[in-house]
């Protein structure tokens, strides 16, 4: 589909701004699809986009749409396929549960798997896509089973799970753990690795603050204190797990 963004844009009135909007957004969109449209492949798109102000989200869908109507209209494809408005998928926030829920999905085989990755690391370990973003593979000790997190002058010491050290074994050399050439990825990479894993096994609604939630309520359920679980998640204070109480 790449090959076909500039034809788009060659055949619009656009200012020079407008353009290098459009461009953006359709190569976004072309690279998260893995340049194949489908049903699947859409629903993983819109879900990267959700926590984007509403007004980027229609920016991005009226820009993607065009272009797949484009597709469509050219021949390129043999049915239009088109993404639904903000307001149509927009959720109701639900409220957190209180009890941990079943995530034995994040362990099947799948072909997302640094999204899978990067569930399993918030699920099992609690940790933020920040603090995923910042880990060293050398502070990972696979023999052991610990990962070391040192921030300014707090240390913490994490037991990785067994079940989960196969999936942090024979990962690509590097500086960090997700590594792109000696530097992290952004924040929104992370979070399109996750859309795509969570949408692609049936759980949209599965983000980084769900799973964190389910990892907190996990440990309480085993019996840890509010004030070893907050020193854990390296907080300050339990005060904001008070509402678990």
């Amino acid at each position: 589909m790449e090959k076909y963004i500039s034809d788009f844009l060659a055949k619009k009135e656009l200012a020079e701004n407008s353009r290098l909007a459009y461009q953006y957004d359709l190569q976004q969109f072309v690279h998260l699809c893995q340049n194949q449209v489908s049903t699947a492949k859409l629903a993983i798109y819109q879900a990267s986009i959700q926590d984007c102000k509403m007004s980027v989200q229609k920016r991005k869908q009226s820009a993607v749409n065009q272009f797949l109507y484009f597709l469509y209209e050219e021949g390129y494809l043999d049915r239009f396929y088109k993404l639904k408005s903000s307001q149509s998928v927009k959720h109701e926030r639900q409220p957190v549960p209180q009890v941990a829920e079943e995530l034995s999905l994040l362990w099947q085989e799948t072909p997302y798997q640094e999204g899978q990755l990067i569930a399993l690391l918030v699920a099992n370990l609690g940790l933020t896509p920040s603090e995923i973003a910042g880990l060293r593979q050398e502070e990972l000790n696979l023999d052991f089973q610990m990962l070391t997190l040192e921030k300014a002058r707090d240390r913490r010491i994490i037991s990785l799970p067994k079940e989960l050290l196969p999936y942090l074994q024979g990962l690509p050399s590097g500086t960090y753990l997700f590594d792109k050439k000696g530097q992290p990825y952004s924040r929104q990479w992370f979070f399109n690795r996750l859309s795509e894993f969570a949408a692609s096994i049936g759980h949209r609604e599965w983000t980084a603050q769900y799973l964190r939630n389910q990892y907190i309520l996990s440990q309480l359920a085993k019996g840890q204190s509010l004030d070893k679980l907050a020193k854990q998640l390296g907080l300050r204070s339990p005060m904001s797990l008070e509402k678990y109480r």
